[in-house]
């Protein structure tokens, strides 16, 4: 069951980490594979980021923590970097040196706006259906601006460094080929507020000690059952409430939520485990190949926006690569980078810094496992993932935990490339590169996109060549 609901101001209503290793000009001859469906496409973790606030009467209320409108079309748009050389050689001086003239700051707990709990949802519509779950929160669909949205919802015991990368940084990265964030939010939670979800049950309380919200009566024992509006707010008042009592809500706790564009195609690890990036019967190896290396570009032109902002994703995965659909070439698809709770932001006179939080194990470089973070360490997670959707297998499937953490520490784990598929020699010698063990014999960001448009140029040159032939043949 599926319901809409519209906030007003206020309403009295009421993956394994284990395994082994073995795993637009150019675009008229790529034919589109078979759609997966979009309703139930779901990723485990999708941190939706932060942009605008509502506004009312032409202005931006408080509360606000970015700037970002949202798109008024869904449509697939063209996308300018993908599979083009002059997006890596138009600026090329400056990612050279990984720095923009607009380097992203240091974030701090007093540059967010913290809003009242009773308008934290203003303008925002929630649907019930659940995209996806994470320890951090969780994402339903939504309607903000009059633009369909993936909203999450996450709770935390105060502003720490996650909260802040999710309502500060988010807004700030935008590019093609990161997901668009257009509001962040942020309320602590109080009693008020519990009283208004509850409504008529609300239980006696001591407003001196912290209170867990009551849990969503699952019927009215009227024969009436729920009410169904869609502009009085009963409705998102009853997701809000669903949420927050699923996430253990209680009073003195801060409530943050994240509007970010709708990724109607799911994720890549979705795509990959359809075999997307693998040849088939409607989907030759050639066009796979195409496929997998358009693909792989998107990738590292979102990463190289980051770096060149000066921040270090820290959780590069095929869950936090999202898919939108897209008629830019027959994929269907565009790749966007997204979920940045993990991201570090560099300081200016350093490549590297220490932290004490980390990403995910099958996809974390040999120096992140003693804590160290850098441009560098993305490039590695970037390998795994060319690996994955290379071969279509799980990343150390078959080993165990502490095979894999102290393998690739040690360098005596490593990924198995597929040595006699067609057309692989040189995506195989990229990916190596970007899985040595030193850091500083990964390559940047800018030359893995030379090198795949290069790779990707080539393939499509034989083609022609053959086809050339082909003709010749015919007139002889």
């Amino acid at each position: 069951m599926m319901f809409l609901g519209c906030f007003g101001r206020r309403s009295s209503t009421k993956e394994s980490p284990h395994g082994r290793f073995t795993t637009a000009s150019l675009n008229e001859d790529i034919p589109t594979p078979p759609r997966p469906p979009q309703e139930n496409e779901a990723p485990e973790r999708l941190c939706h980021a932060a942009g605008q606030q509502s506004t009312r009467q032409g202005r931006s209320p408080e509360g606000q923590n970015g700037v970002l409108s949202p798109p008024r079309s869904q449509d697939g748009v063209r996308n300018p970097t993908a599979g083009s050389i002059p997006v890596v050689g138009a600026s090329s001086s400056v990612r050279a040196t990984g720095l923009n003239a607009y380097p992203i700051k240091d974030l701090r707990p007093e540059n967010v706006t913290v809003c009242d709990a009773h308008n934290i949802m203003d303008g925002l519509c929630l649907q019930q259906r659940k995209l996806g779950r994470g320890t951090f929160g969780i994402v339903v669909p939504g309607i903000y601006q009059g633009a369909k949205c993936a909203v999450k919802i996450m709770l935390s015991t105060g502003l720490d460094r996650r909260a802040i990368s999710e309502l500060l940084l988010s807004p700030r990265l935008i590019h093609p080929n990161t997901v668009a964030t257009y509001a962040s939010r942020c309320a602590q939670l109080t009693h008020e507020f519990f009283d208004l979800l509850e409504g008529e049950r609300s239980v006696d309380y001591d407003p001196s000690l912290p209170r867990l919200l009551e849990p969503v009566p699952l019927t009215s024992d009227d024969g009436f059952g729920e009410p169904r509006g869609l502009n009085d707010g009963s409705d998102s008042l009853l997701v809000l409430h669903q949420i927050l009592h699923t996430l253990g809500a209680e009073t003195g706790m801060m409530v943050l939520i994240v509007v970010q564009e709708y990724c109607d195609r799911g994720t890549l690890e979705s795509a990959i485990r359809k075999s997307i990036f693998r040849p088939s019967q409607q989907w030759g190896v050639r066009l796979a190949r195409r496929a997998l290396l358009r693909s792989s570009v998107e990738i590292a032109c979102g990463l190289l926006h980051l770096h060149d902002s000066g921040v270090v994703h820290g959780d590069v995965k095929p869950a936090n690569l999202l898919l939108v659909s897209s008629r830019e070439d027959r994929r269907g698809f565009v790749v966007k980078v997204g979920d940045f709770g993990l991201a570090h932001v560099l300081p200016a006179t350093v490549n590297s810094l220490y932290t004490e939080t980390s990403g995910s194990l099958a996809y974390m470089a040999p120096e992140a496992f003693q804590g160290k973070v850098s441009r560098a360490t993305d490039v590695w997670s970037f390998g795994v993932c060319l690996w994955e959707m290379l071969t279509g297998e799980r990343p150390y499937s078959g080993c165990h935990y502490w095979e894999v953490l102290l393998g690739v520490q040690e360098g005596t784990v490593e990924l198995q490339w597929p040595e006699d598929d067609l057309m692989t020699a040189d995506i195989i010698q990229l990916g190596r590169q970007c899985l040595s063990h030193k850091p500083e014999d990964r390559p940047s960001l800018d030359v893995i996109i030379q090198s795949l448009v290069g790779i990707e140029r080539e393939i499509r040159a034989e083609l022609l060549a053959s086809q050339q032939q082909e003709v010749q043949q015919i007139r002889t």
